[in-house]
């Protein structure tokens, strides 16, 4: 069985040390011993499938908002990434291939797909509405909203690039109605990520 290497970030150090990681000092980069458990260190297991956006940690953004179809009030989830996440970004113009683009700024995150399973699973438990379909719009699945009334698909467009949008705040006010659930687990996807100044608005942390 091939040897388990883990994201650790230097201030979780201690932390996965205690649980029974060990330090590979040549190739600087934390592992799992032989005999040991690997789900005991999930939220530092690396992705396995290929993405564009990853980061060490990640917030379940929750807030209500009036479906489109039904006008009825429904709950609505997103993804918030904290300063540090990643980007891959493609390199046309060399031959040293693509890289790993560390963002300063918290982004959001829409039309999202291949989520990992462990993300999956905190879904299941706390976003039953928001899971994977298809859009006619777009042509594609991914992980959308669906109103807790009706059942109907509430499209990422508005709610993530239109100003005024559910995670588009453009005031404090609104940015009072989001509550962000932390994961200290790692965190992947492809999708589309924005950053901007409506990020930076205080939001509620439950």
């Amino acid at each position: 069985m091939s040897r388990i290497d883990l994201n650790v970030p230097f201030s979780e150090k201690d932390e996965a040390k205690l649980l029974g990681a060990r330090w590979d000092a040549r190739s600087k980069v934390w592992f799992v011993p032989d005999g040991t458990d690997p789900r005991l260190f999930q939220r530092w297991l690396p992705l396995e499938q290929d993405i564009g956006i990853r980061s060490d940690s990640y917030f379940l953004a929750q807030t209500v908002a009036m479906c489109w179809k039904c006008h009825e009030l429904t709950s609505l989830f997103s993804f918030i990434l904290p300063p540090g996440h990643e980007t891959l970004e493609i390199n046309e113009d060399s031959d040293d291939g693509d890289y790993w683009f560390r963002h300063s700024d918290p982004a959001t995150v829409s039309y999202v797909t291949d989520l990992p399973p462990h993300v999956v699973t905190q879904l299941k438990a706390v976003a039953p509405y928001y899971r994977l379909d298809f859009s006619k719009t777009t042509g594609s699945s991914y992980w959308m909203n669906h109103c807790e009334q009706c059942g109907m698909k509430q499209g990422d467009f508005e709610m993530h690039c239109e100003p005024g949008g559910a995670f588009f705040p453009m005031d404090q006010h609104a940015a009072d109605r989001i509550v962000l659930y932390s994961y200290r687990e790692s965190f992947g996807c492809n999708g589309s990520a924005s950053w901007g100044d409506h990020l930076s608005f205080r939001m509620r942390v439950a």
